[in-house]
C-alpha cells in the first residue's frame, strides 16, 4: 500500500483485507458515521460478524503518528462506536494482536465471536505493557510482583507495630528481626519473643534476617484494610515503608 504504515502492512499480514469499509448500519443512523470513516484514504479492515474495524494512519492530540481504530455496530435504536489507537510501527503479529486485544479490551463481549489471533494476543500483553511503562519500569513491577510477599489485617498490623515499636525503643544499636510466612503464619522473631500472625498469601521460599535499629521507621498509619509484609530488592518492607536491609536464613 502506498502512503502506509509498517502496522497497517502488518495488519494485512494478520488477516485485515486493503479496501474499504462496509458500514453494516441502519441506514437511519449513518448520518451519525463521520464520513471519514466511510471513505478512509488509507485503511484496511477486519470483518467481524457485524461490523468492519477499520484501521487507519492519523495523528494523535501530540501530533504524534499512529493507526487509528474504528468500528461502529448499530440498529434503529442507537450506535456503538468501537475506537481505540496502537502504534505507528509494529512490524510483528504478535505485537499487532497483543496492540489492539489491549486496546479493545473494553468492548472484548461486542467483537465476538473473537478471532484466534485476537485471543493469541491477549497472551501477549507483556510486549504492550513494557511499551507503556518502559522495559525498566515494567521489569521492575514484574519481579515486585513475584517477590515474596503476604498480608495482614489492618487490626492485626496496628497491634503488631505497637509490639514491634515497643521492642525497638529498648535497642542500643542494630539487631536482627526474622520474617518467615508458611503461607498461613506471619511469623517474625525478635531476642525477646516471636509474633505471629495470621496472614494470607503464598509461602515464602526462605526467612528473612532484616536489620534494625533504634532509629528504624514503623508505618504511622493504615489506609487499607489489608497491610502488606514484602521482601523487594533487598529490603523488608511494612506497608510499603523499608524496615531495613535483609538476607535469606535458612
Amino acid at each position: 500500500m502506498t502512503n502506509s504504515s509498517p502496522t497497517v502492512e502488518t495488519l494485512l499480514e494478520l488477516g485485515f483485507e486493503d479496501r474499504p469499509p462496509v458500514l453494516q448500519v441502519p441506514p437511519s443512523m449513518r448520518w451519525m458515521v463521520p464520513q471519514g470513516h466511510q471513505s478512509p484514504l488509507v485503511s484496511v479492515c477486519y470483518k467481524f460478524a457485524d461490523f468492519d474495524l477499520v484501521a487507519s494512519p492519523t495523528l494523535n492530540s501530540f501530533n504524534v503518528p499512529v493507526v487509528g481504530l474504528t468500528g461502529y455496530r448499530g440498529d434503529d435504536r442507537s450506535l456503538s462506536i468501537i475506537e481505540g489507537q496502537i502504534p505507528f510501527n509494529l512490524r510483528t503479529t504478535s505485537e499487532a494482536a497483543a496492540w489492539i486485544s489491549f486496546t479493545l479490551r473494553s468492548h472484548r463481549s461486542e467483537l465476538q465471536p473473537l478471532p484466534d489471533w485476537f485471543i493469541e494476543g491477549e497472551g501477549h500483553w507483556d510486549l504492550v505493557w513494557s511499551v507503556i511503562e518502559g522495559r525498566e519500569a515494567y521489569e521492575r513491577r514484574r519481579a515486585y510482583e513475584a517477590c515474596p510477599k503476604c498480608h495482614i489485617e489492618r487490626d492485626y498490623a496496628r497491634v503488631l507495630r505497637r509490639n514491634l515499636l515497643g521492642e525497638l525503643s529498648w535497642l542500643g544499636e542494630e539487631a536482627g528481626i526474622t520474617f518467615s510466612f508458611d503461607g498461613r503464619v506471619l511469623s517474625i522473631g525478635t531476642d525477646q519473643r516471636v509474633h505471629e500472625l495470621v496472614a494470607y498469601g503464598n509461602s515464602w521460599p526462605s526467612s528473612y534476617r532484616v536489620i534494625v535499629s533504634p532509629e528504624s521507621k514503623l508505618p504511622a498509619r493504615f489506609t487499607s484494610w489489608r497491610v502488606e509484609i514484602s521482601v523487594f530488592e533487598g529490603f523488608v518492607s511494612f506497608d510499603r515503608l523499608r524496615l531495613g536491609p535483609c538476607e535469606p536464613v535458612e
